[in-house]
């Protein structure tokens, strides 16, 4: 945490609270936009959404709250229809829950919706949705050196250790330890040491948010719309089970039958060598593309193989059984339960996951343009096709506990 943010937070905390429950509900306004998916465009909207400032994001707090008015207010200016509660950009999750922890704000907790008119005088009745999650942990107590626990987590991903079981077998650990001073030491001689207690989750979501916004001004701007409508959704409360994402299909502000497909993108701004076992500069993880419709998978593969630069799509985390159960672990899989052809494009784990050392200053930005654009390129090929993608595999109960 910075400290010399201190004062400028505190400023906008106090405008947030004065507005935390009203609702952008003002016609939109039209600016200058670009239909280029940019690098400089992600890093900016990023460092300001990861900022300390945000104070983590967590659901039902005020940094969520101003997480998600910044969403709202960017909405607006891209000229992006509300497509929220009452005319506004936010659907409020509603919570049986009588408990609140520190800087909670009641009634707070609230996925950001917008939409995109179709061209097509039929088909614009459709939509294809794009989403990501805009809510992250919060902040945590006590505080931790931010360069320790880079240094240590650099290590055990070099020593093949997984995000999950930091652990390092007896015989390597001195030369470990050996190996993360000599990283904390080259550290210190750059700056003093540094308390950080702020998850900023730059790539958990921030990349996949910013992401979002990128695709809706890209397809804002351009003067050909796609045929079928485009719904943009930054689901809240993934972090708590996918609460957002859930709310919102047993709660849809449009009709739900009308959704033909939902591409997700959540931590899609690392995958580098550094943060994943076969990672680099084209690795981009696949879930469920096949598992409602095998068209849309094989939508995703045709057009990836089409580009002047194809990823390396990693289609492992989806096989059945898999014990990451990454399928069921993002807001994509409220949709597919439903029968809603989904695709899940991810950058993967890594030592930062859940970390205050996920920061904005570690992000890929061309890395994560490719994918923004990608997914653009798809939700357009989608919008744009003369039939919904064909469901051809079994759909089960919705109320189900999600077996991969």
């Amino acid at each position: 945490m910075q400290t010399g943010r201190v004062f400028r937070r505190f400023v906008i905390l106090g405008v947030i609270s004065a507005c935390a429950q009203q609702q952008v509900t003002t016609s939109p306004r039209t600016t200058a936009t670009s239909s280029a998916i940019s690098v400089q465009d992600l890093t900016s909207r990023l460092y300001a959404y990861a900022d300390d400032s945000m104070m983590g994001r967590e659901s039902g707090t005020v940094g969520n709250v101003m997480a998600t008015s910044y969403l709202a207010a960017e909405a607006r200016r891209l000229g992006l229809e509300p497509g929220g509660d009452n005319g506004s950009y936010f659907q409020e999750i509603r919570s049986t829950s009588t408990r609140f922890s520190p800087g909670s704000v009641p009634g707070s907790a609230r996925n950001v919706v917008a939409v995109i008119r179709g061209s097509d005088p039929v088909l614009r009745n459709e939509y294809v949705a794009i989403g990501a999650h805009n809510d992250h942990v919060g902040i945590r107590r006590p505080a931790i050196d931010h360069d320790s626990l880079k240094a240590l987590n650099k290590e055990l991903t070099r020593l093949g250790a997984p995000f999950w079981d930091r652990s390092i077998p007896a015989s390597r650990r001195a030369a470990a330890r050996a190996e993360v001073r000599l990283n904390i030491d080259s550290l210190r001689r750059i700056r003093p040491a540094r308390l950080d207690s702020i998850n900023n989750g730059a790539d958990d979501d921030g990349s996949g948010t910013v992401a979002v916004l990128e695709i809706a001004e890209a397809i804002a701007a351009s003067p050909v719309k796609p045929k079928r409508s485009i719904l943009l959704v930054w689901h809240t409360a993934e972090e708590k089970g996918l609460l957002g994402a859930k709310w919102f299909t047993e709660n849809p502000t449009v009709p739900r039958s009308a959704i033909v497909a939902q591409l997700n993108m959540d931590m899609v701004g690392r995958g580098g060598a550094a943060d994943i076992t076969g990672g680099g500069p084209d690795y981009l993880q696949v879930v469920g593309s096949r598992r409602v419709s095998t068209e849309l998978g094989d939508i995703v593969d045709q057009m990836n193989r089409a580009r002047p630069r194809p990823f390396r799509l990693d289609y492992q985390y989806d096989a059945n059984g898999h014990p990451e159960r990454i399928y069921c672990r993002s807001d994509h899989y409220m949709y597919a339960r439903y029968g809603i052809p989904v695709t899940f494009f991810t950058t993967g784990l890594h030592a930062e996951y859940h970390q205050v050392t996920d920061e904005a200053q570690y992000i890929d930005y061309e890395h994560l343009q490719r994918v923004a654009d990608f997914v653009h390129d798809v939700a357009v090929h989608v919008a744009n096709l003369d039939h919904r993608p064909r469901v051809d595999r079994p759909v089960g109960d919705p109320g189900a506990v999600c077996v991969q």
